[in-house]
């Protein structure tokens, strides 16, 4: 008898234990760092207007600005049904102003080039309320709540486009993959899949915890909804046909390019075109994490606009030779 109370005594333990520890690692994935914006577009020459918002189905309050193209009068832009939208969305541990991926200056770039910009915070991070984060489950909701406000003010939701970097990009491809909330999706530094990120990252002396993976995933589910699972950017565009373009440094230590060349055969590239194309898949050489505008700004901004100009519809064209002209003088 005091065998079987010792035999049931330790599998009490251990399953507790095991229970305690998934619980601990599944409540890792609501929690982020809160940064606040040390910028506005001001900042850069943009004229900008503070707005608030509500991600889609309203369990998140959420800060943003509107950006106004220089073509279009400050009075008017965010109602101007024939401008070309551009949400920006920021990576985890950051804010719409993320000095790192300097996404001020794309947006001032993009600004000049007559595309309306909008930056927001996603929710519990920057300037939005406090909420609980989910690693991009829920978050792909608030960029569906921006469309939403957009489209609200007057916007066409066909000429709404997306550029998301590192998690904003992962939830980009997520949002953008359901039909009818964006007409193009540009994603930077995304990864493919969720279970595949925190697989990798137990190795070393976190292999051993690999076994409660299962476990994790059960308690992320049952206390707090996230369906780890389901946050799959490669499964979501697989079954999409909302454009995409994929950008990713070579260089990329955090999330590995090979993540870049599963979203690719996602899309349906073949493997010559993940490695010798640019079209839908850009690999940049010597870029990091979210670097590749500082590595290649030039052609980055180039690339963009074209992405944007065949599936939004061409800006306020007229600008394009005012943008091209200021930027030769800065350089």
């Amino acid at each position: 008898m005091g065998f079987i109370k010792t035999t049931f005594a330790v599998l009490g333990v251990t399953a507790g234990s095991y229970a305690v520890i998934s619980s601990a690692m599944a409540a890792n994935l609501t929690r982020t760092q809160r940064l606040r914006s040390e910028e506005t577009p001001e900042s850069v020459g943009l004229e900008y207007r503070d707005v608030s918002f509500t991600s889609r189905g309203g369990d998140a309050k959420l800060s943003g600005w509107t950006i106004t193209p220089e073509s279009v009068s400050n009075s008017s832009h965010t109602n101007a049904r024939d401008t070309s939208w551009v949400i920006i969305v920021h990576g985890d541990n950051t804010n719409r102003s993320d000095a790192r991926t300097v996404t001020l200056a794309i947006a001032r770039s993009l600004s000049r080039r007559g595309f309306g910009i909008f930056m927001f915070d996603m929710r519990g991070r920057g300037d939005s309320p406090a909420a609980m984060s989910s690693s991009g489950y829920f978050e792909r909701l608030d960029l569906q709540g921006a469309s939403d406000y957009l489209v609200s003010k007057g916007a066409d939701r066909s000429r709404i486009g997306v550029l998301g970097f590192s998690l904003g990009g992962a939830v980009a491809l997520m949002a953008g993959s359901n039909p009818n909330n964006f007409g193009a999706v540009v994603s930077d530094s995304s990864f493919a899949d969720y279970s595949l990120i925190l697989r990798n990252s137990m190795t070393g002396i976190k292999r051993p915890f690999t076994f409660l993976f299962p476990g994790m995933e059960f308690m992320a589910k049952t206390i707090y909804g996230i369906d780890i699972k389901d946050i799959s950017p490669a499964r979501a565009i697989a079954r999409s046909d909302t454009p995409v373009l994929v950008i990713h440094g070579e260089d990329d230590a955090v999330i590995p390019v090979e993540h870049a060349r599963l979203l690719g055969r996602a899309i349906g590239a073949s493997f010559g075109e993940i490695d010798g194309s640019d079209e839908t898949i850009w690999i940049v050489p010597g870029a990091g994490h979210t670097g590749s505008f500082k590595t290649e700004p030039k052609a980055y901004i180039k690339k963009l606009v074209k992405f944007y100009e065949a599936h939004l519809g061409a800006p306020h064209r007229s600008h394009l030779t005012v943008a091209d002209n200021s930027e030769k003088s800065e350089d």
